[in-house]
């Protein structure tokens, strides 16, 4: 229980610098092409979130497929051979890409993880079709497609969630860090200068600290595994 809250605090803390800062100006776009037809005057505080609601609800659950998918992968791995060996194998990959996920976005390191991943420009192409005919109705379908673009943090969940080897705990991992990106998501869409620039580092490199050390835990789990011993069946012993 204890990784899925470092998850969520990673989604959060991590949301108010890097997704503020990769995803800010996209969401400022859709919140002032909303407020712009004028048959959607604002009627409320209610009303005004509610589009900002359903498109974190999209993203969300594709972050929760992906992390379904990711463990799922990651249990079909580990059927197919030492369970305990490849479970090990996983959490040591897992690790390591998390620690260097954590590198690149802080700066330390170059980009590892970009634009190049296959299947970006075709999301790209569909979210810029999307939002051409955006209303409060189709909102959520912009956000299940924009939890689909590539993103380092994302990466780094999806790593933890398959080193799971579980399709249950990879999903509850996923929506963990998804549920701990909302409330700047939400900020953003609301109040977007509420939090400035110099606050909004100070917490991001506090995530990526997070992510690093996550990733560490991940690691070190991934070395027990391979290196532990199998466990002693004392019946086996016994009968024999």
């Amino acid at each position: 229980m204890f990784e899925y809250w470092a998850i969520l605090l990673i989604g959060f803390f991590s949301s108010f610098g890097h997704c503020v800062g990769m995803c800010g100006g996209f969401v400022t776009a859709y919140t002032m092409k909303l407020q712009s037809n004028q048959s959607l005057t604002i009627q409320g505080r209610w009303y005004t979130a509610l589009p900002h609601l359903f498109y974190n609800l999209g993203r969300v659950i594709t972050y929760s497929i992906l992390g379904l998918l990711f463990g799922f992968a990651g249990e079909a791995l580990k059927i197919i051979g030492d369970i305990r060996f490849f479970q090990g194998f996983l959490q040591l990959v897992a690790g390591i890409l998390m620690i260097l996920i954590a590198l690149e976005i802080g700066g330390w390191i170059p980009t590892l993880f970009s634009d190049k991943m296959p299947g970006y420009h075709f999301i790209k192409k569909q979210l810029s079709q999307l939002f051409r005919k955006l209303n409060r109705q189709n909102i959520f379908f912009l956000g299940i497609l924009n939890g689909l673009i590539p993103c380092g943090l994302v990466y780094a969940a999806g790593a933890k969630a398959a080193s799971t080897a579980s399709p249950l705990e990879g999903l509850l991992t996923m929506l963990f860090f998804g549920l701990g990106t909302i409330p700047a998501m939400l900020l953003i869409g609301i109040a977007s200068n509420f939090i400035s620039i110099n606050v909004r580092k100070r917490i991001f490199k506090f995530a990526v600290i997070l992510v690093g050390l996550l990733g560490f835990i991940t690691f070190y789990k991934g070395l027990s595994n391979l290196y532990s011993p199998p466990p002693v069946h004392w019946h086996h012993l016994h009968q024999s």
